[in-house]
């Protein structure tokens, strides 16, 4: 008799009674022993980072716990399980401390301030109509093969990749950026290289990329390290800092996407303390936790499908030429 299959709880060692933060510890543990060069495999690897996609998003777990409870049932369940209105608490809900997806999110997009051909925009319409602007700077070959740049180069193309496939089609009011030079307003001066700036309602992604190596990684709010060793000088967090001087009436939000090289979504595995705040500046992520949290992110925002022209002005002014 073939065994019955086991439930996405189950894959992750868990109860359907689990906390998120009892989810992420047990997504790490189960990534690791399934990983193929620790004595796993690509299938068993997949299946643990599918468990971990459906059961750390609120929206698609309830309606999995939905589905389960019906599988599990005695008897059949009459009748479709009630949506939840807008705005009230359910799994993942507002009473849970957790925001509530605003419907305007998949709308297509309202300009502020509004144009007319009596009152043309500042910014050429075709740049307002797209969606992705800039492109990802090209080094020589000399820096190329010197520094990191082409690394940088290749994940930058990787992460306008991701963002253009996964999220930029369900949400039409989405503005990318590639490719930033600003000048940083702190005490250390200078001019931050941003990789991508998102745009859209009244919330603003601030987004960097590498290609990571194989290893631990560990991020503890402050400082990445890969195998123990610290990776470099992070600005990302100055950059955050900057934009958000520049635009306070616009909430920011800064991400590093750490992209494997043999391009798993959810690939590398990035620990870090238990006590990280969810509310920090900048978080490390691999590609499908920046796919989901972006999600969340803009969302969750208030006027989600407004695009704001004076800031999306500014940063397309910002545009390395």
């Amino acid at each position: 008799m073939t065994p019955p299959a086991q439930s996405l709880y189950e894959v992750l060692g868990l109860t359907p009674s689990a906390t998120v933060d009892e989810i992420k510890s047990a997504y790490r543990k189960s990534a690791r022993r399934a990983h193929p060069d620790q004595g796993g495999s690509s299938e068993l690897f997949h299946l643990v980072s599918e468990a971990y996609q459906v059961l750390s998003d609120p929206e698609q777990r309830a309606a999995y716990d939905r589905r389960l409870g019906r599988a599990g049932a005695a008897g059949p369940v009459s009748g479709a399980s009630p949506a939840r209105p807008t705005g009230t608490a359910g799994a993942g809900g507002a009473a849970a401390g957790k925001p509530v997806p605003n419907p305007d999110f998949g709308k297509a997009p309202v300009f502020e301030p509004d144009f007319t051909p009596q009152r043309p925009p500042a910014i050429p319409l075709a740049m307002i109509g797209r969606q992705v602007n800039g492109e990802p700077e090209r080094p020589g070959l000399f820096k190329r093969l010197g520094s990191s740049a082409g690394s940088r180069f290749d994940a930058e193309n990787l992460t306008i990749g991701l963002l253009a496939n996964s999220l930029l089609p369900d949400y039409p009011a989405g503005r990318l950026v590639n490719s930033l030079r600003i000048p940083d307003s702190g005490p250390r001066g200078g001019n931050l290289e941003i990789g991508h700036v998102l745009l859209g309602g009244y919330r603003m992604a601030v987004i960097d990329s590498i290609m990571a190596s194989p290893g631990a990684w560990y991020w503890d709010g402050k400082q990445l390290r890969h195998r123990g060793r610290a990776v470099g000088s992070l600005r990302l967090a100055d950059a955050v800092r900057t934009l958000q001087e520049k635009f306070p009436d616009v909430r920011v939000s800064g991400w590093l996407v750490l992209h494997s090289p043999n391009q798993n979504p959810f690939e590398p595995i990035i620990d870090s303390p238990p006590n990280l705040p969810e509310s920090a500046p900048v978080d490390v992520v691999n590609p499908g936790t920046l796919a989901r949290d972006l999600r969340r992110f803009f969302s969750t925002g208030p006027q989600p499908n407004t695009v704001l022209l004076p800031v999306l002005g500014a940063l397309l002014d910002a545009t390395k030429q």
